[in-house]
């Protein structure tokens, strides 16, 4: 296979992994455009987690939005990410100019295949459930307290979808 081949072969077994996956309950796929997808990965703290995928010349890039600014101080909440980003794997937590934080990947053309595709979309899922909620409580901690101070849940038990019993769970 020529170099040129590559990101056509790539985006075939991108569609097909999906589409199998899909298929079995474990995603929903959104759409596909030219060399990208958009699908949802169930999460237990997010409920899904919205993802891009995109086939470029060298590598499959991947970005998800995790959550928005902090309200409260930046710096603690940032630095629960940053520190994420020193454990091995693909994803990578980032910023965008407004402060909302992302999580983006990529991945060379030449290693991508189903294992490599499922490790990518389980990652996400894994960085985002065990990220979501320290994130939260440094991020939004005041906003958090009034909402418990209101009879709200907070986030010491699951949220509804999560919990045994609940359809859907």
């Amino acid at each position: 296979m020529t170099p040129d081949e590559l990101p056509d072969r790539v985006v075939a077994l991108l569609r097909e992994h999906l589409e199998r996956e899909a298929a079995e309950g474990r995603l929903t796929i959104l759409g596909f455009r030219g060399s990208a997808a958009e699908v949802l990965v169930p999460s237990e703290w997010k409920e899904t987690v919205a993802a891009t995928l995109w086939v470029g010349e060298r590598s499959l890039r991947a970005e998800a939005f995790f959550l928005r600014a902090p309200e409260d101080p930046a710096g603690p909440a940032y630095r629960v990410l940053l520190e994420r980003n020193l454990r091995p794997g693909a994803w990578r937590f980032a910023a965008s100019e407004a402060g909302d934080v992302w999580l983006v990947a990529e991945v060379p053309l030449p290693t991508v295949d189903a294992e490599v595709l499922d490790r990518l979309l389980g990652g996400l899922v894994a960085l985002t459930d065990e990220t979501y909620r320290p994130y939260l409580r440094l991020a939004f901690g005041a906003a958090l307290a009034e909402q418990v101070a209101r009879g709200g849940p907070g986030l010491d038990s699951l949220p509804p979808w999560a919990r045994e019993g609940t359809p859907g769970a």
